[in-house]
């Protein structure tokens, strides 16, 4: 695996999140992995930290991260115990362990819709597609850029004002009054009940140009009947949450979103996982679940299986084509304009020009959002956490910064006890406690955090306890 040039910065920083020793001398026990390449950026930059940290791996254990090429790889490699760690996008559907062993989840992250295409005008400007759009794409009912509905997607929409949502008994109101928006927050007795103790939080979003500033105005414990008031600003959006519920996003201007983008009548080129992959599985999840009249079978590991029709239904006609991993995707529209995929962002930040961007696809709130760590950890904010570590996305989430594609990555650890399975312990403790929460977010994935980072922990203690 190559590491991009900009998060070799972060493996350089690795002295500074992590105190080492002056010199290396490996003593301890090799904990190799491999499977998906999804997390596999995220992986080395640990990996390198955790090999020269004195104090996070004092027993000198030695991390590797050995030749990735998918979830379904990983899990072979895991199920035959020829690695003792491994990584996967998705859960075992097949072929799972004779042995104990647990799901951990490590790390998440955007999936994005990575795409090239020449000769857009503006000149680098980011193009805008729905869920609706990309499933038509990545399904080959829409073959050139600019096809009707890419252009309606990259057309400056105006949208009225919303200026009330309700959800689960909780209702949120602006009005603007000379130079004050005011709020008017109510809960029925029933969501007093449910929200006891959460917090009424409010964040302002307001834009500069390119410039987007977001400000947390409101925090305060759900009654019966509350009033807030607050300067106008003009153009403002404010989200609205309950506890960790999203309530959605009222605004007191009617808004323009977006810029009319011109675009090219490039044919479209369509690169696909080859191998059988998690990251196909989660972007195949999001079809499903979001388009389901066009993508009606369910999440799966292999691009071809999931696609309408089934495999013999992919076009054979050159638009579609099969590549290896994260990297053989990305690499493969890197070299072909009109090409696109569906790639963990940093092999999209990697190849970045004014060409090569991640889509930014809307979400349920009506925005249109591009990958990020923050639009990541937005999404999962309301996602269901279940016995056995797993995750289960809502894709129904109304929160304003949602991004829609995204993936959990789980470390695979088996929970009998002996000394290499308490060194594979220790390695994903170091993941999710001290490497994610420093590197993520420069490295363009999201740290775990809440309720699911402690889901995490008590699934990492599990590893090598017997």
């Amino acid at each position: 695996m190559k590491l991009r040039m900009k998060i070799g910065a972060a493996i350089a920083a690795a002295a500074i999140v992590a105190p080492v020793a002056s010199t290396v001398a490996f003593a301890g026990t090799a904990i190799d992995g491999t499977g998906a390449t999804f997390p596999a950026n995220m992986y080395d930059i640990c990996a390198a930290q955790y090999n020269r940290s004195t104090l996070a791996n004092p027993n000198k254990d030695t991390v590797a991260y050995v030749s990735p090429t998918g979830s379904g790889a990983g899990k072979t490699a895991f199920t035959g115990q020829t690695k003792v760690w491994a990584g996967t996008d998705s859960l075992y559907t097949s072929g799972a362990p004779s042995f104990s062993f647990v799901y951990v989840p490590l790390i998440s992250g955007a999936i994005s819709v990575m795409y090239r295409l020449d000769g857009v005008t503006p000149a680098g400007a980011q193009v805008r597609l729905s869920p609706l759009t990309v499933g038509k794409i990545f399904a080959g009912q829409i073959k050139t850029w600019n096809d009707p509905a890419i252009v309606a997607d990259n057309t400056a929409t105006t949208t009225k004002a919303i200026t009330k949502v309700t959800k689960k008994g909780v209702t949120v109101s602006a009005k603007k009054s000379g130079n004050k928006v005011t709020f008017t927050i109510t809960g029925t007795a029933a969501a007093l009940k449910t929200y006891k103790g959460k917090m009424v939080k409010i964040a302002r979003t307001t834009k500069s140009g390119t410039n987007t500033t977001t400000t947390d105005i409101y925090n305060k414990a759900l009654t019966a009947k509350g009033t807030a008031s607050f300067t106008y600003q003009k153009d403002a959006t404010y989200a609205i949450k309950v506890g960790v519920t999203t309530l959605g996003s009222v605004s007191v201007d009617d808004t323009v979103s977006g810029a009319t983008l011109t675009l090219p009548a490039t044919a479209i080129k369509v690169a696909y996982r080859s191998s059988t992959s998690g990251t196909t599985n989660n972007f195949t999840n999001f079809l499903n679940k979001a388009v389901g009249s066009i993508w009606t079978t369910a999440a799966n590991d292999s691009f071809t299986t999931a696609f309408p029709g089934g495999s013999t239904a992919v076009p054979t006609d050159g638009s579609f084509q099969a590549a290896t991993g994260s990297d053989g995707v990305a690499n493969y529209v890197k070299d072909n304009n009109g090409a696109i995929t569906y790639t963990e962002t940093s092999y999209v930040e990697e190849r970045k020009t004014a060409s090569i961007q991640s889509a930014a696809i809307k979400n349920n709130a009506g925005n249109y959002v591009a990958p990020s760590s923050k639009a990541t950890s937005a999404f999962y904010a309301e996602a269901t956490i279940n016995a056995d570590g797993s995750v289960t996305p809502d894709y129904t989430v109304a929160a304003a910064d949602a991004y829609l594609i995204n993936a959990i990555s789980y470390g695979l650890g088996a929970t009998a006890a002996s000394t290499t399975n308490t060194a594979v312990a220790s390695w994903f403790n170091y993941v999710l406690k001290t490497c994610a929460p420093a590197s993520a977010e420069t490295a363009y994935y999201a740290p775990l955090s809440g309720s699911l980072l402690t889901k995490a922990l008590a699934q990492a203690a599990k590893v090598g306890a017997g």
